[in-house]
C-alpha cells in the first residue's frame, strides 16, 4: 500500500464524532418497530441484502457440488472401464507378440488405427509400440478375402445412417433437457429470492399492511393541526407500502407470465418424449430377425469365430517351438553358469592363502619393530645416566684440584713468615685467623659435599626408579602392541569371514533368483498352457454359439427395459416436478388476486388522504428525497450504492469503489477498515 494517508478536515465537531463513536459501539441487529426509518433500519436492510445473496449463492454452490459430484462419480466409473480395456489389449498385444506373424514390419498401413498424440509425454513410445503391434496385428486379418463384401458394406452404411440419426436426436433430447434443467435452477434461483424477501425483516417493515389499514382519514380539524408529527409519520409508511406493493404486483405478474410460458413450453416436450419413448420401448420389445441379420455384434462374432479356428493351429504350432527353443536355453544357462560358479571359487581359494600370507608377514615385521623401539628407548636411558655421573666426576676433581692449590699458598705463606722474625706476633695472629678461616672452609666443604652425594643418591635412586618403570613401560608397550597385533589380526580374519559370507549371501540370491526366474518361467508355461485349453474349449463351445447369442439378446432386452422403466421414472419425476410448477403458480396466482386488491385498498386510501391533505405532495417529495440521498452514494452523491464490503457491511458505488482500489487506498470511508478486491459482492437495494 502507498504510505500516502488522506487528509484530516480541519476543525472536526467533537459532538459529531462523539455520537459516531456511540453509534458504532452499539450493535446494529435491532430493528425499530415504529416510526420513520432510522440509519440503523437503513444498515440492517444492507445486511438483509447481503444475507439474501449469499443464500442464494449457497443454494447455486449445493446444486454445482452435486452435479460435481455426479460427474467424479461418472469419472471413476469410466475410468474403471477404460483400465480393463487397456489390460485386456495389453494382455492380447503380448499374447501374439511371440508369433513370427505379427512382428514389427516396415510396411504398415498407418490408416487402421488412430495415430498417437504427442501430448502423453513419457508414455507416447509404449503406445506407439503398443499401436504398431496392434496394426500388425489386425492388417492381415483385414487382408483376408471377404465374401459378400457389397451386401455387407451396404448394411453397415444403413445401421450406420440409422445410428447417426438416433444419435442426433439423443443429442437434441438431451440439449432440451439441460435447457430445462437451467430454466429450473433459474426459477429455483428467482423463488429462493422471493421467499427471503417475503421473509425479511425490513421489507415487513417497510410494507406493513396492518399500519396501513389502521389509519383512518379524518376530516381537517385544528386538531389535526398540532398533530402533524405523527400524521406525516403514517403518511410516510403509507406511500412507502404503497410504492412497495405496486413494485412487487408488477415484479409478480411478469413473472406469472414467464412461468406460463414456461410451463407450456415444458409440457410439449413431456408429450413429444413420451411419443418417442412409446416407439422406442415397442422396437426394443420386438426385434426383427432382419435387425438382428443387420447388427454388427452378430457379423463380428461369426468373423471372430472364422479367424480363431485358423489361428489356434498357429498357436499351438508356435507354442511347441517356444517350448523346445526355451529347454535348449535353460540347459546351456545351467551349465554356464555351473563353470562360473567353479573359477569363483578356484579364485577366492587362492586369493584366501595369498591374503593369510601377506598377514603373517606383517604381524612379524610389526613384532621386529616394536623391539627395535624398545632397545632404543633403554639405551637413549642409560646414556643420559652417564652423562650426569662424568659431570659429578669432572666436578669432584675441580673441587680437589683447588683443595691443593689452597694448601699450597698456605705452605708458602708460613714459609714466608718464618722468614722474617720481626713480625712474628703478627703472622702468629694472621695464622690463627687463617686456620680458623681454613677450618671453617673444610666444615663448608664437608658439609656441600655431603649434600653433594646425598642429592647424588637421590638422583641415582630416581634414574633407577626411573629405568624400572621405562622397562615396565616397554613391557607393557610391548604386551600392547601384541594385543593390537592379534586383534589386527582377528579384525582381518573376521573381515575376510564376512566377505566370505557376504559372497555366499550373494551366490544364495542369485540361486534364488534364478529359482525365482525358473518359477515365473513355469508359472507363463502353465498360463499359455491354460490359455490353450480355454481356446480348446472355446472352439467345442462353438457350436453353441446360437444359444449364448439369444442369451446375449436377452440381457439386451432387460437393459432396455431397464433404461425405459428409468426413462419412465425421469418422466414421472418431470411430471411431479411440473405439477409442483403448476401449485407454486396457481399460489402466486392467488398471491396477486391479494395484493391487487390490497393496492386497489391502498389507491382508494391515498386518493381521499390527498383530496383532504393539498399540502402532503411537498412532503412525500421531500421523503422520496431524502430515502434517494440513503440510496445514493455517500462518496459522489450521483451514483446508486450497487457494492458492500464484506468486512464492516458499508454500502458505495462501483465507481468509487474501483478508484479507490486503483489508487490504493483500501480503506473503507466509513469506518476506516481495511478491505481488498476480494472483500467486495455487488447487491441490488
Amino acid at each position: 500500500m502507498s504510505d500516502v494517508k488522506r487528509s484530516v478536515s480541519p476543525g472536526p465537531d467533537t459532538s459529531k464524532i462523539l455520537k459516531k463513536i456511540k453509534r458504532f459501539a452499539e450493535p446494529l441487529d435491532a430493528l425499530s418497530e415504529f416510526g420513520p426509518l432510522t440509519q440503523e433500519d437503513v444498515v440492517y436492510y444492507q445486511k438483509e441484502a447481503l444475507y439474501r445473496m449469499m443464500n442464494l449463492y449457497r443454494s447455486r454452490n449445493r446444486r454445482l457440488s452435486k452435479g460435481l459430484k455426479d460427474l467424479e462419480d461418472n469419472y471413476a466409473r469410466i475410468y474403471r472401464c477404460y483400465s480393463i480395456l487397456n489390460t485386456w489389449w495389453a494382455e492380447i498385444v503380448e499374447h501374439f507378440k511371440t508369433h513370427d506373424k505379427f512382428e514389427i514390419k516396415t510396411d504398415v498401413n498407418e490408416h487402421v488405427l488412430v495415430p498417437v498424440d504427442e501430448s502423453f509425454g513419457s508414455d507416447t513410445e509404449k503406445l506407439k509400440e503398443t499401436r504398431l503391434a496392434l496394426i500388425n496385428l489386425i492388417q492381415p486379418l483385414l487382408s483376408l478375402p471377404v465374401s459378400e463384401h457389397e451386401d455387407k458394406l451396404a448394411t453397415l452404411q444403413e445401421s450406420l445412417a440409422g445410428l447417426s440419426v438416433f444419435k442426433s436426436q439423443l443429442e437434441d433430447e438431451n440439449k432440451l433437457l439441460r435447457d430445462k434443467i437451467e430454466e429450473l435452477n433459474q426459477e429455483l434461483d428467482v423463488y429462493i429470492g422471493h421467499k427471503d424477501r417475503a421473509e425479511s425483516k425490513t421489507l415487513e417493515r417497510i410494507s406493513d399492511v396492518k399500519k396501513a389499514e389502521e389509519p383512518i382519514v379524518k376530516e381537517q380539524t385544528p386538531e389535526i393541526k398540532h398533530e402533524n408529527g405523527e400524521q406525516k409519520q403514517e403518511n410516510d409508511t403509507n406511500i412507502v407500502e404503497f410504492e412497495n406493493l405496486k413494485v412487487e404486483v408488477e415484479e409478480l405478474k411478469t413473472k406469472n407470465n414467464v412461468i406460463s410460458q414456461q410451463l407450456e413450453e415444458k409440457m410439449k416436450l413431456i408429450q413429444d418424449l413420451e411419443s418417442k419413448l412409446s416407439e422406442l420401448s415397442v422396437k426394443l420389445l420386438d426385434p426383427s430377425e432382419e435387425d438382428l441379420q443387420k447388427s454388427s455384434l452378430f457379423q463380428s462374432l461369426s468373423a471372430k469365430n472364422i479367424e480363431l479356428n485358423t489361428e489356434l493351429s498357429k498357436v499351438k504350432y508356435e507354442s511347441s517351438k517356444t517350448e523346445s527353443q526355451y529347454l535348449a536355453l535353460e540347459s546351456s544357462i545351467t551349465q554356464n553358469q555351473s563353470t562360473l560358479e567353479e573359477k569363483l571359487r578356484t579364485e577366492m581359494k587362492s586369493n584366501n592363502g595369498y591374503i593369510q600370507k601377506l598377514e603373517t608377514d606383517l604381524s612379524r615385521i610389526r613384532a621386529d619393530r616394536d623391539e627395535l623401539q624398545a632397545q632404543i628407548s633403554v639405551l637413549k636411558a642409560e646414556k643420559g645416566k652417564s652423562e650426569l655421573t662424568e659431570e659429578y666426576r669432572k666436578l669432584n676433581e675441580v673441587l680437589e684440584k683447588r683443595l691443593e692449590e689452597l694448601e699450597k699458598s698456605v705452605n708458602r705463606d708460613y714459609e714466608a713468615e718464618a722468614t722474617s722474625s720481626e713480625d712474628i706476633a703478627t703472622l702468629q695472629k694472621h695464622n690463627s685467623i687463617l686456620t680458623m678461616e681454613l677450618k671453617q672452609m673444610e666444615e663448608a666443604f664437608k658439609q656441600t659435599r655431603q649434600i653433594a652425594q646425598s642429592k647424588l643418591q637421590k638422583y641415582a635412586d630416581s634414574d633407577s626408579y626411573i629405568n624400572k618403570l621405562t622397562v615396565e613401560k616397554n613391557k607393557a608397550d610391548q604386551k600392547y602392541f601384541q594385543a593390537m597385533r592379534s586383534k589386527d589380526s582377528l579384525t582381518s580374519q573376521n573381515r575376510i569371514l564376512n566377505s566370505n559370507l557376504a559372497k555366499q549371501n550373494e551366490l544364495i540370491e542369485v540361486l534364488k533368483g534364478n529359482e525365482k526366474n525358473l518359477m515365473k518361467k513355469f508359472e507363463i508355461e502353465q498360463q499359455l498352457y491354460e490359455k490353450l485349453k480355454n481356446l480348446e474349449i472355446v472352439f467345442k463351445n462353438d457350436l453353441n454359439f446360437q444359444v449364448n447369442k439369444n442369451k446375449e439378446l436377452e440381457l439386451k432386452l432387460k437393459s432396455t427395459t431397464q433404461m425405459n422403466q428409468e426413462l419412465q421414472t425421469k418422466l414421472n419425476q418431470k411430471n411431479e416436478s411440473s405439477a409442483e410448477q403448476q401449485r407454486r403458480i396457481s399460489g402466486l396466482e392467488a398471491e396477486t388476486k391479494g395484493l391487487s386488491s390490497k393496492v386497489k385498498s391502498l389507491e382508494s386510501l391515498l386518493m381521499k388522504y390527498r383530496a383532504n391533505n393539498p399540502s402532503a405532495t411537498a412532503e412525500d417529495e421531500e421523503i422520496n428525497q431524502a430515502l434517494l440521498a440513503m440510496t445514493k452514494c455517500q462518496l459522489c452523491n450521483k451514483n446508486f450504492k450497487n457494492l458492500t464490503l464484506k468486512v464492516c457491511g458499508h454500502c458505495f458505488c462501483a465507481d468509487c469503489i474501483n478508484d479507490r482500489l486503483s489508487s490504493r487506498m483500501r480503506k473503507c470511508p466509513s469506518c476506516n477498515q481495511q478491505f481488498s478486491s476480494y472483500d467486495v459482492l455487488t447487491i441490488h437495494l
